[in-house]
C-alpha cells in the first residue's frame, strides 16, 4: 500500500511538466485523476486482502483505510478545487453489476474461456484448455472459473502489473462497445493487450469484474454504507453509481434531503397494502390524509421554463408523446400555461389518466387503450397531481406531506380534463376510512390511498406512511398480485399454435436496494384474457421462449422433482409481469412456493411495470398474515398434530384369572332333536347372534334344524352366521376365504321352512366366488332380477341407494380447469353467485315472468352461474338492467353496510362476457 501513495505522489510530481504539454497543445485543460496513476495491482491487493479477512467488520476496515487514504490524496490533488475526479473508477469496479444497464461485455465463462484459448494460443485438447472449457464439471466449493483461469495463467503472465484503473475500465469499455458491434478482432486484440500487461492476480479478479460477480463477502449495502451514508438511499433514487460518488464525496456531509434533480427520473414512493380495519392500528391513532386511488399510468413531470419531461415509473422516457417543449405533445401544450408566473421548475408525481371529453368520465387501463401513445382513441391525456418534489430548485422531498401539498396550489392553476390536482381528506379513524372507501366504490374508483400526515418523500419505498387500501369483494380475496412469467404451455384447439397457459412465479425477496435474481414457481393461469390479447402476448415473449429440455435458467427454481414443468422456459429478464386474480390461496406440492392460488385470472398485463417489479416472497407472508385467518387454515390443512399428551398415571387392578367367558363357549347339542332337515347337514359356524338369539341358541337351532355346528371353520364351511362385526368377525373377512352371512337369513329360512338363497342384504362379507353369483341374479342396489319384489323388498333397495354428492361450484370449477382448460365456456360464470334484480316494481316481492333479465339469467345459468333469489352475504356480483334503477341506492346502501363487497353491474356486462369468451373487467360496467 506504501507502494502505491508514493507511485502517486511521485508521478503526480513527475507528470506535471507532461500534463502542461499536454494542455498547451490543445488549449484545454486536462484535469489530472487519480485513477490514471493508481494501478490496478493495488486494487487486486485490496480485494484479496478482503477476501481473506475473517468477519464483516475487518474487511469493512480494510475497504475504509484504502478510502480514507484515496480521500486523503484526492485532497491533496484538487486541493478543493471543483473537480470531475471521484471515486467512481475503482467503485464500478466493486460493484460490477450495477452497470448492467449500462454496460454489456457479452462475456460468460464458455466465451471467455474459448477467448483465453485463443489468446494463449492453446490446443484445443491440452489440460489446461480442457480445464478452462470443462471449469464446473468437477467444481469444488468456493472454486470459480476465475481462479480456474488463475491457474492456468500463473505461469503466462508478467509477475507486475503495469496497468493503471483507468487503464482498465478503459479497456472494459473498449471490450463493451465492440461486443454490441460485433467487433470480435477488436474484443481479442483488448484481451490480448490485458493479457500483457497484467498479472495472474489481477485477471482473476478482472475475470471477476466482467462476470459481474467479485464474492469477497461484502454486499452492495455494505459497500455503499463504508463509502457514505446516504450512499445506498441516493442510488435507489437516481441509479446513477457515478454521480453518487461524485455528490457524496465528503462522508461528513449528509445528504439532508434526496438528491432529486431536473430531467433525471427516479423511482417514485410506493404504497403498502392495508385493510381498512388496520388503518389507525397501523398509524396508532394518528391523523392521516385520504385520497382517491388512481387506476392510470405513474408518471413523474419534469419542467424547467419552456422545456420539459415525462418519466414512467421504470423511468422511461414519454416526453416525445406527451410533448417536450411548450407547444407540442399530447397534453404539454395544453397545460404549459396551467403553471403560474414565476414558476421556472419544478418536479410533479402523479398519475396520467384518460380524459373523455364528451362523457366527461375518466377511463381506466380496462378500457384497453394506451394514454401513452399519440392515439389513444376518445380519451386525451390528463395528469392528475397529488405530490411535488421540486418547487423553484428548492427540493421538497424532506418535508413532511402535509407541509408539500400547498406547494402545488402554489404551482398550477388546474384546468379541467387536462391538468387537475388530487383532492386530499382528512381522516383520524378506521370509520373515517371505511366511509372513503365505501364512496370510492360508489363513484366506480378502484380504492383510496391513505397517507401519513407526518409522512416524508421517500423514492422507491413502500413500507413509509403510504397505504393502498381496496375493496374485499366476494368474489376474490386477492386481485392485484403481480406476478412474473416464467414459462408456457402450447394450447390446443382452437388455441392451437400459441402458448395458452403461463407459469406464473413470484421473486425470492432481495437485499434492500438490489434486484431480484431469483424467482419461485407460485401457479399456472390460463384464463381471463380475449384471443386478441393471447395472440398479443405471445407475440410480445415468442423471441424469447427455451424450449423445456433445457435445464430451466438458473434464476428459476421450481418444486422439487419438476412436479409443474412446462413446454417452455423465459429468462425472468426478458419477461413481462401480469396481474393476476385469485379467490385464495391454497397448499401445493406442485410449485416451489409450497402453495398456489386457487382459481387464478389474468386481470391485465402490466407494461408500466419492468420484471424485477413482481410480488416477493415476502409480500406473499404479509399476504397471508393479512388475510384474516382463511388463509393460513388453508395452508395448514395437511399438519399433522402429533403434539403428544400427557396421560395419568393409573394402577392396574389385581384381576383373578379366568377362562373363556360363557358366551362363546360351545353349546351342548347332544340332546336336541331335529326336527327339519332345511340346511341338510351344512356345517355352519356362528359368530355372534343378537340378545334375544345368542351364540348358543343359534347353534341349538342349527342342529334342529338339519346343520352342524363347527367352532372353527374351514374351506368345507358353508357359511358363517354374524349379527355384527367383532374382531373375530374382522379376522375372519381379512381372510377372504368365507362367506359371512347375517343372522337374519337364518331367522328366515326358519321361519319359511326353506333354504333361502342369499341376497345382497343378506352378506356381510362373501368370496368371490359368491360375488360373481350374487351379480348374476341382482342390480347393483340388490333388486333381483327374476324373482318379484316386494314392497318390502323395494323399501330395503331404495334404503340402500345413495344419491350422488352435489358437487359445490368451486369442485365444478377445479374439474373443468383440469378436464376443460378455457375449452368449454359453460362454465364460463362457475365462480358468480348472482343476484339478478329483475323485479320491475321496486314494491313488489314477486319476480315477473316477462322481466328483461329474466332471460339473462337462465342464460347465466346456462353459463354456470349460481343465481340466487334474495341478495344475502354470498352473492358476488349484482346485476341491473340500465332502464331500470330504482333500487341502485338502495343496493349501494346494502354494500355499504357489509364488509364484503359485491360488484353492481349493467347487464351488458354478462353479455360482454359471453361475447368475448372470458369474464370481462367488472370496472366498464360498474353502476
Amino acid at each position: 500500500m506504501v507502494t502505491f501513495w508514493m507511485t502517486v505522489f511521485h508521478l503526480s510530481v513527475s507528470s506535471l511538466n507532461l500534463i502542461t504539454m499536454d494542455v498547451a497543445q490543445t488549449d484545454k485543460p486536462v484535469e489530472t485523476k487519480i485513477s490514471d496513476k493508481v494501478h490496478f495491482e493495488e486494487l487486486t491487493g485490496l480485494l484479496e486482502k478482503i477476501k481473506k479477512a475473517q468477519g464483516i467488520e475487518k474487511k469493512k476496515q480494510n475497504l475504509r483505510l484504502f478510502l480514507n487514504q484515496w480521500r486523503q490524496k484526492h485532497e491533496e490533488l484538487h486541493k478543493g478545487k471543483k473537480t470531475t475526479d471521484s471515486f467512481y473508477p475503482v467503485m464500478r469496479l466493486l460493484l460490477p453489476h450495477l452497470e448492467n444497464e449500462r454496460v454489456a461485455y457479452g462475456i460468460k465463462e464458455h466465451t471467455f474461456a474459448k477467448l483465453l484459448i485463443k489468446v494463449l494460443c492453446l490446443g484445443k485438447n491440452s489440460p489446461d484448455a480442457s480445464k478452462l472449457l470443462n471449469f464446473n464439471t468437477k467444481r469444488e466449493a468456493n472454486n470459480d472459473f476465475a481462479s480456474v483461469a488463475y491457474y492456468v495463467l500463473k505461469n503466462r503472465c508478467p509477475k507486475n502489473g503495469n496497468l493503471s484503473i483507468s487503464d482498465v475500465n478503459k479497456c472494459l469499455d473498449d471490450i463493451a462497445v465492440s461486443n454490441t458491434s460485433k467487433k470480435h478482432d477488436v474484443v481479442h486484440e483488448t484481451m490480448l493487450h490485458l493479457l500483457r500487461n497484467m498479472t495472474a492476480i489481477e485477471q482473476k479478479w478482472l475475470i471477476r469484474m466482467v462476470m459481474k460477480e467479485l464474492k469477497v463477502g461484502l454486499s452492495q449495502a455494505s459497500i455503499f454504507g463504508v463509502y457514505h451514508p446516504d450512499a445506498e438511499e441516493m442510488f435507489n433514487v437516481n441509479n446513477n453509481l457515478e454521480k453518487v460518488c461524485l455528490q457524496l464525496s465528503d462522508p461528513n456531509i449528509r445528504s439532508h434531503e434526496i438528491a432529486i434533480s431536473l430531467f433525471t427520473p427516479f423511482s417514485p414512493m410506493l404504497g403498502e397494502t392495508a385493510h381498512p380495519n388496520k388503518i389507525s392500528e397501523v398509524l396508532s391513532g394518528k391523523p392521516y390524509l385520504i385520497e382517491t386511488k388512481f387506476d392510470g399510468e405513474r408518471i413523474q413531470l419534469h419542467k424547467q421554463n419552456d422545456d420539459y419531461s415525462y418519466f414512467s415509473r421504470n423511468g422511461h422516457n414519454y416526453s416525445k408523446t406527451f410533448g417536450a417543449s411548450a407547444f407540442q405533445g399530447t397534453i404539454t401544450q395544453y397545460i404549459h400555461e396551467s403553471f403560474l408566473p414565476g414558476i421556472h421548475s419544478c418536479i410533479l408525481d402523479g398519475e396520467m389518466l384518460g380524459y373523455n371529453s364528451d362523457t366527461g368520465e375518466f377511463g381506466t387501463k380496462a378500457n384497453h387503450y394506451d394514454i401513452k401513445s399519440a392515439d389513444s382513441g376518445d380519451y386525451n391525456p390528463c395528469f392528475i397531481v397529488f405530490d411535488i418534489l421540486l418547487h423553484n430548485d428548492k427540493v421538497l422531498t424532506n418535508l413532511p406531506i402535509t407541509e408539500r401539498l400547498p406547494y402545488i396550489r402554489e404551482t398550477i392553476a388546474p384546468i379541467s380534463g387536462r391538468i387537475q390536482i388530487s383532492h386530499y381528506k382528512k381522516g383520524v379513524s378506521k370509520a373515517d376510512c371505511i366511509e372513503a372507501l365505501n364512496k370510492a366504490i360508489d363513484d366506480r374508483e378502484e380504492g383510496i390511498m391513505i397517507k401519513d400526515c407526518e409522512s416524508v418523500y421517500r423514492p422507491k419505498a413502500r413500507r413509509e406512511g403510504w397505504f393502498k387500501v381496496k375493496p374485499e369483494y366476494v368474489d376474490g380475496l386477492m386481485d392485484q398480485l403481480d406476478l412474473l412469467i416464467i414459462g408456457g404451455y402450447r394450447g390446443t384447439g382452437h388455441r392451437s399454435g400459441l402458448m395458452s397457459h403461463f407459469l406464473l412465479a413470484l421473486a425470492k425477496s432481495p437485499k434492500d436496494g438490489e434486484k431480484p435474481n431469483i424467482f419461485h414457481s407460485f401457479c399456472k393461469v390460463g384464463s381471463g384474457y380475449t384471443k386478441n390479447e393471447l395472440t398479443e402476448l405471445n407475440e410480445k415473449l415468442y423471441k424469447h421462449w427455451k424450449k423445456s429440455d433445457e435445464n430451466p435458467p438458473k434464476s428459476i427454481v421450481l418444486a422439487p422433482g419438476f412436479k409443474e414443468k412446462p413446454s417452455v422456459w423465459i429468462e425472468p429478464s426478458k419477461s413481462c409481469i401480469v396481474q393476476v386474480k385469485a379467490a385464495e390461496i391454497v397448499s401445493s406440492d406442485k410449485f416451489q412456493t409450497g402453495c398456489t392460488l386457487r382459481f387464478p385470472r389474468v386481470e391485465k398485463i402490466r407494461d408500466d411495470k419492468s420484471w424485477f417489479e413482481c410480488m416477493t416472497t415476502r409480500d406473499l407472508e404479509d399476504l397471508k398474515q393479512k388475510s384474516g385467518g382463511k388463509l393460513s387454515n388453508k395452508l395448514d390443512e395437511n399438519v399433522d398434530d402429533t403434539t403428544p399428551v400427557k396421560k395419568k398415571r393409573t394402577v392396574a387392578p389385581k384381576v383373578e384369572k379366568k377362562g373363556v367367558m360363557e358366551r362363546f363357549k360351545p353349546s351342548d347339542t347332544s340332546h336336541v332333536k331335529m326336527v327339519h332337515n332345511i340346511f341338510d347337514q351344512k356345517d355352519i359356524c356362528v359368530a355372534n347372534g343378537p340378545k334375544l338369539w345368542d351364540k348358543a341358541k343359534l347353534e341349538k337351532h342349527v342342529v334342529q334344524y338339519g346343520g352342524q355346528i363347527v367352532q372353527n371353520p374351514d374351506s368345507q364351511t358353508y357359511c358363517v352366521l354374524a349379527d355384527k362385526k367383532t374382531y373375530q368377525v374382522n379376522h375372519y373377512i381379512k381372510s377372504n376365504i368365507y362367506n359371512i352371512i347375517n343372522v337374519s337369513w337364518f331367522l328366515d329360512c326358519i321361519e319359511n321352512k326353506k333354504l333361502l338363497p342369499w341376497t345382497p342384504k343378506n352378506i356381510i362379507h362373501a368370496t368371490k366366488a359368491t360375488i360373481a353369483k350374487i351379480r348374476e341374479d341382482f342390480d347393483e342396489y340388490g333388486d333381483n332380477y327374476t324373482y318379484h319384489s316386494t314392497y318390502q323388498d323395494l323399501k330395503d333397495v331404495f334404503s340402500t341407494m345413495q344419491l350422488p354428492k352435489c358437487l359445490s361450484p368451486e369442485e365444478i370449477a377445479e374439474i373443468e380447469d383440469e378436464y376443460f382448460p378455457m375449452e368449454s365456456p359453460y362454465g364460463l360464470f362457475r365462480l358468480c353467485k348472482v343476484y339478478v334484480d329483475n323485479k320491475l316494481d321496486p314494491n313488489d316481492d314477486n319476480y315477473l315472468q316477462h322481466s328483461p333479465l329474466t332471460l339473462l339469467a337462465m342464460e347465466m345459468r346456462y353459463f354456470g352461474a349460481t343465481v340466487l333469489p334474495v341478495l344475502d352475504n354470498s352473492v358476488s356480483h349484482l346485476i341491473m338492467d340500465k332502464n331500470h334503477l330504482e333500487r341502485l341506492d338502495m343496493f349501494k346502501y346494502k354494500r355499504c353496510q357489509s364488509e364484503k363487497k359485491f360488484h353492481i353491474l349493467n347487464s351488458e356486462w354478462v353479455k360482454e362476457c359471453i361475447r368475448e369468451g372470458c369474464l370481462c373487467p367488472e370496472k366498464l360496467f360498474l353502476l
